[in-house]
């Protein structure tokens, strides 16, 4: 047989922001000319979108803000949204607009040309859910020329799920598990993995 489970990659879900010093900085798309502030300090901005929880330090120099570092990640912001910080807080008479790409944000795999993993599931060993965000499927490596696993060979895909919407683990687990026993009973199907409160996968790995 040669089965597979198909598991749904999201496509630019609500996720959280890169922390890392200078990670916001080329996405500056407008920037003060005359802010006077020259040191480096936590500023409130405003959202376009609906993403809550992170803290954007900025250090203003030469009148304008050199360096945007996410300090603390938040959630729910997807590329396209802007963070504006106004002139108001951060002086001067222009607002800085940091507009967000993917590179801002916590990397997925999912696109409009990716829309799916494949996961053979002839051979699987287990299926552990090693967290709420992460399950693993261990599958054993087959010697067709033996028409035998080989012995200590084992394969492992990583399901990686965003944090919102919220599962657990044993229903992260259970999702996985129903998908594999489906695709068992049917030869040559690619059943699709149907997460619990419409978890959302942002990567599966292959190691």
């Amino acid at each position: 047989m040669s089965n597979f489970i198909k598991v749904p990659l999201a496509i630019n879900p609500a996720r959280s922001l890169v922390a890392a010093t200078g990670s916001l900085t080329a996405s500056i798309t407008i920037n003060s000319s005359d802010a006077t502030n020259a040191t480096a300090a936590t500023v409130a901005f405003t959202t376009s979108g609906t993403g809550t929880g992170a803290t954007v330090q900025l250090t203003i120099a030469g009148q304008a803000v050199s360096v945007a570092s996410c300090t603390v990640a938040g959630e729910g912001f997807k590329v396209g949204d802007t963070l504006t910080f106004a002139s108001s807080v951060i002086g001067g008479t222009t607002d800085v607009v940091i507009t967000l790409v993917a590179d801002d944000l916590v990397s997925v795999e999912g696109s409009a040309t990716n829309e799916y993993a494949l996961i053979p599931i002839d051979n699987v060993a287990c299926v552990s859910g090693v967290s709420t965000t992460v399950c693993d499927i261990q599958v054993l490596e087959y010697n067709e020329a033996t028409s035998s696993s080989a012995a200590g060979k084992v394969t492992k895909y990583t399901i990686t799920m965003d944090d919102v919407p919220v599962t657990t683990k044993a229903a992260l687990q259970a999702d996985v598990a129903a998908a594999i026993i489906k695709a068992a009973s049917a030869e040559n199907s690619q059943p699709e993995v149907k997460f619990t409160s419409d978890a959302e996968c942002i990567k599966v790995v292959l190691s």
